[in-house]
């Protein structure tokens, strides 16, 4: 069975990106900034306090030149440490799995798992990582007010330092908790992919046992890592 590594790359960077939070939005005013780095802080603040994350997710991605849009969701687990989980149970069976330093994408339709052994490694070269410890919002990225309502505001982050992976990113959070509702991305393709959240629980704690995996008998292991 030829190993589908297009559909893991993808999935992949979906969750970079959200732990990552990496964007080159337009220039900022001086006076979006100064409100929009006041915001990041005390978001960074409120997560400071947060060990874990449970909720359920919602992901659209639209590419240029396509009509139809693709939709996928499911529950996602967040843990400090570098662990996390996203259980997509629409409109496939997939997970993502880490426990801090492997990673593993499994579909079960195909019988397949992905093994990335350096993964922790790599997730290190990224200036912020949700819930790991890793970086700061203050010292990596500058921040904008882009909109706001009563229940939300979205900002806008540009990183002191470009990345090539991502062209521009927005983060939907709640004034009210600070907890982050929404995140949104587009690439240098143009390929836009918006994340919402809903039933946020980040008051109990997740067991290590969630981000563990065993790869099932008979299932192909492909190894990320292989030349």
């Amino acid at each position: 069975m030829k190993p589908q590594m297009t559909f893991f790359r993808t999935r992949e960077y979906m969750f970079l990106f959200f732990i990552g939070c990496l964007l080159l939005p337009p220039p900022l005013s001086a006076q979006s900034n100064q409100k929009g780095m006041a915001y990041l802080k005390k978001i960074e603040t409120r997560y400071k306090n947060v060990q874990c994350f449970r909720a359920r997710f919602h992901q659209l991605s639209k590419a240029p030149g396509v009509v139809t849009n693709e939709k996928a969701g499911g529950v996602v687990y967040l843990k400090r440490g570098g662990k996390f989980r996203w259980d997509y149970d629409q409109p496939d069976i997939v997970l993502i799995i880490c426990d801090g330093e492997t990673l593993w994408i499994y579909q079960p339709e195909d019988r397949q798992v992905m093994v990335d052994k350096s993964f922790r490694k790599r997730l290190k070269r990224f200036p912020y990582t949700f819930l790991s410890g890793i970086g700061h919002f203050d010292r990596n990225f500058v921040s904008r007010v882009s909109s706001q309502r009563d229940r939300t505001i979205t900002l806008e982050l540009t990183p002191k330092k470009p990345l090539k992976e991502i062209k521009k990113m927005q983060i939907i959070f709640s004034p009210h908790t600070l907890i982050i509702r929404g995140i949104s991305w587009t690439s240098h393709q143009g390929v836009q992919t918006i994340i919402t959240f809903d039933d946020i629980d980040v008051s109990s704690m997740i067991p290590d046992s969630v981000f563990r995996f065993v790869p099932p008998p008979g299932v192909d292991i492909v190894n990320a890592n292989a030349p």
